[in-house]
């Protein structure tokens, strides 16, 4: 019976620390999401979409984690594929993953704006730099790697619109159903939400955060610094996200650029503000008892 009791204790610290991940270059904490239709939002305001409309420029940067691997994609389709959307402001933009770690789009509306070539893939259980910059060119970066494109078609940016939903962080969209009856998707979701990472450090701007003075090529490529320790709030900054607990209520979900964007938490696990991973970890494990 003791040995029974401490193959049990073993098998609960290895779970425990197994799952716990270190901190992004930003330090402190982070935000996971545990089940698919959990996410944090922020309603509508102008600060997100129509003031992006009159600056002309704009830039979503954060640290992302990926967990696990996505599901591979089904060229038959007939399983669903898997869509991860990291922040959507549905009629707005969104930034998602589709289909595999090479693959992350940045969208105005129904329009790809960004989307970085396999050579910039995000590798499994490690932290990375992610930013998507809009002006009259577009850019995007993924680590130290950054792409641009000034003239490609469709992706020259045009304007973004402006919507009435509110902005979430962490899936909190709903795929669409398939409703004919022949078809393999009938009755089922074309594809299942984002589940499998981790987000910490989001700073959305009013203004372009890596802007190019040569605008003669149609696209470039370069490298950048990136980001080490926490960003800062300047008077460009519209929404800043740390995700760090200082033991006030609700300190996770605030908004530290000082415009008042704080998130609300929408989930269906018992949700308790932890002082730590470890914490956070434990009260994962009893949800699975």
């Amino acid at each position: 019976m003791r040995f029974l009791f401490g193959l049990f204790l073993w098998f609960v610290c290895s779970a425990v620390y197994a799952d716990i991940v270190a901190s992004s270059p930003a330090g402190g904490e982070y935000f996971q999401i545990y089940h698919p239709d959990d996410y944090a939002f922020v309603r509508d305001h102008d600060d997100f979409d129509f003031n992006f409309r009159k600056s002309g420029a704009f830039t979503i940067e954060f640290w992302f984690y990926m967990k696990r691997p996505m599901k591979p994609y089904d060229k038959n389709r007939v399983e669903p594929s898997e869509r991860w959307y990291l922040f959507n402001k549905a009629g707005s933009y969104s930034v998602s993953i589709h289909y595999n770690v090479e693959h992350v789009n940045f969208k105005l509306g129904s329009t790809i704006v960004g989307s970085p070539k396999p050579r910039t893939e995000l590798p499994l259980n490690q932290w990375h730099y992610i930013a998507f910059t809009v002006d009259v060119y577009r850019q995007t970066v993924i680590n130290e790697h950054l792409r641009g494109a000034a003239k490609e078609g469709r992706t020259i940016f045009i304007g973004i619109l402006d919507s009435s939903s509110s902005f979430r962080i962490g899936s909190g969209v709903s795929p669409p159903i398939g409703e004919i009856p022949a078809e393999p998707f009938f009755g089922q979701p074309f594809w299942t939400p984002y589940t499998g990472g981790l987000i910490d450090e989001i700073r959305i701007s009013n203004i372009n955060r890596y802007p190019r003075k040569d605008l003669e090529q149609t696209s470039w490529e370069g490298t950048i610094d990136v980001p080490n320790g926490p960003f800062e709030p300047d008077e460009h900054t519209v929404a800043l996200w740390h995700f760090d607990f200082d033991g006030t209520p609700d300190s996770k979900w605030r908004d530290a650029s000082g415009n008042g964007h704080h998130l609300t938490y929408n989930g269906n696990y018992l949700y308790v503000e932890p002082s730590g991973k470890l914490t956070t970890t434990w009260g994962k494990l009893k949800e699975r008892m």
